[in-house]
């Protein structure tokens, strides 16, 4: 018994390193953006906070964004930094830390599928969970709804299913875990509450008030952040609430449909939706509470008019358990007919196969903004989410180590795609060149442009420095002045963004 115990953890031992390497090689090899909240709402104020220059935009001006998550980020930064040179350091270590705490989804994935299906159900829940192209691509992502997700999965396989804790402590951990998840989105609110109510149920005395006494905790961790950092305690959960829902901010950004989830969950999973939609209903019967999960995390999010495929995020790793639950209970009943471990150990290796497949298909043509089509892999790499703004990016991080600059143009590049000074590095202005006729008026500010087009023909002074698929750096000799209130910063300050 010890020693298949200390190969099922040698082997998830393995099956966690992998995970890891996984995702932090991904996120090098191809960094992007996703959404640019993933930079301007986490990292760049971090970037602020340990070396006090970045793109401030108007949630941290208005203050309706806490300051924890920024601040943890923060001291990740100042402790990596050394890792490299410019920018590469600190964000290879933003990287690590991120894709860490996603190890989580396959700690729980195991764990779950351990407790209703035994061993094999476990590694097969981890291994999809470990190799599914979504969660392999937002795990590294500085998203506050991707963390909430890797606290928030924990916390509700604590309050389901028993260890070696006793009880009150156990939902006391899971509790803080929730409520930790709950402070980071507070849109999470409909599902928590939930949870809650699913677990406690009528016991008041044993579960309600040890999960309520751990979720205030983190809670009130946040509110008092808030205290110190915005005007009054908790201003950034009612000014979020009151400016995106009441004021209607969000819509600003786009509306959608309320079935627009359901269309982002097509396009991403093409036809392959109808499979994974089977065996996540197989799982369904052996653990209905994901199911119930899923369905709330997405029709609450239904309601709002605007929507984002990773605002549903926590439905993915909850869907791919389910799926893992299913995937395993027909190998287990194939199993049953064989009295040869090689052939079960083949059928789940064929399985884990089958899987991987499936995941690098679907990664070859994951862009939920192209049309909806049902076909099996992409034509082109390059039009995937794996190359958002990568060539902007890889520009903003090798100006990082570049000790010339004095000021950086962005010419025919949006701010917000930009990488901003999580990636730039330098303590030096950045005015968005938007028009010809501004290079009279800005000329003076940079000494370094970076664009996706030619320079105007009156300021060939410019030298072509190096280029990635068409987005360029540009340098031209001599030093900058400072051009008043046309920096960044008090454009988005002038502009309300």
């Amino acid at each position: 018994m010890n020693r298949q115990l200390k190969i099922d953890n040698l082997l998830l031992g393995i099956l966690i390193i992998f995970a890891l390497i996984l995702r932090v090689g991904i996120s090098l090899k191809f960094p992007n953006i996703f959404w640019a909240d993933e930079i301007f709402q986490t990292q760049e104020p971090a970037h602020r906070l340990v070396f006090g220059n970045g793109i401030v935009t108007w949630e941290f001006r208005d203050g309706i964004r806490s300051w924890v998550l920024p601040g943890i980020l923060a001291g990740i930064i100042r402790l990596t930094a050394w890792l490299g040179e410019g920018s590469y350091g600190y964000l290879l270590g933003i990287n690590i830390f991120l894709s860490l705490l996603s190890l989580s989804n396959i700690l729980v994935a195991y764990l779950w599928g351990k407790k209703i299906g035994g061993i094999i159900t476990a590694f097969i829940c981890a291994g999809i969970c470990t190799i599914w192209f979504e969660l392999v691509y937002f795990s590294p992502k500085a998203f506050t709804e991707v963390i909430a997700t890797h606290l928030f999965l924990p916390g509700v396989y604590l309050g389901i299913f028993r260890n070696h804790l006793q009880l009150r402590k156990r939902l006391f951990l899971a509790g803080c875990f929730l409520g930790i998840a709950l402070a980071l989105r507070i849109h999470f609110l409909p599902l928590i509450g939930f949870v809650v109510i699913y677990i406690c149920r009528k016991d008041w005395r044993q579960k309600w008030l040890s999960m309520i006494a751990g979720m205030i905790v983190p809670i009130l961790i946040f509110g008092t952040v808030d205290a110190f950092t915005w005007s009054y305690p908790f201003q950034s959960f009612w000014l979020n609430i009151w400016v995106n829902v009441v004021e209607g901010k969000s819509k600003l950004y786009g509306v959608s449909p309320w079935y627009e989830y359901f269309i982002f969950l097509l396009k991403s999973w093409s036809w392959f939706s109808i499979p994974i939609l089977i065996l996540a209903i197989i799982g369904l019967r052996r653990s209905p509470i994901l199911g119930w999960l899923v369905l709330v995390i997405i029709l609450s999010h239904s309601l709002l008019a605007h929507k984002e495929y990773r605002f549903i995020y926590p439905a993915l790793p909850m869907l791919m358990i389910l799926a893992g639950l299913g995937t395993g209970e027909l190998v287990l009943s194939l199993s049953r007919r064989w009295n040869s471990i090689p052939k079960l150990l083949i059928t789940i290796l064929l399985c884990l196969l089958v899987w991987t497949s499936t995941s690098v298909a679907l990664l070859s043509r994951f862009n939920i903004y192209n049309p909806l089509t049902f076909s099996t892999f992409g034509t082109n790499l390059e039009d995937t989410h794996l190359y958002g703004a990568t060539n902007n990016l890889l520009a903003l991080q090798s100006l990082s180590k570049e000790n010339s600059i004095c000021g950086l143009g962005l010419w025919g590049i949006h701010w917000a795609l930009s990488g901003g000074y999580t990636y730039l590095h330098q303590n030096v202005p950045i005015y968005p060149v938007e028009e010809a006729a501004d290079f009279a008026e800005l000329k003076a500010g940079f000494n370094y442009i970076i664009g996706n087009r030619s320079i105007p023909f009156p300021y060939q002074n410019y030298t072509l420095q190096k280029c990635w698929q068409g987005t360029c750096i540009y340098k031209r000799p001599g030093t900058c002045s400072p051009v008043i209130e046309r920096d960044i910063n008090s454009v988005l300050k002038k502009s309300g963004n």
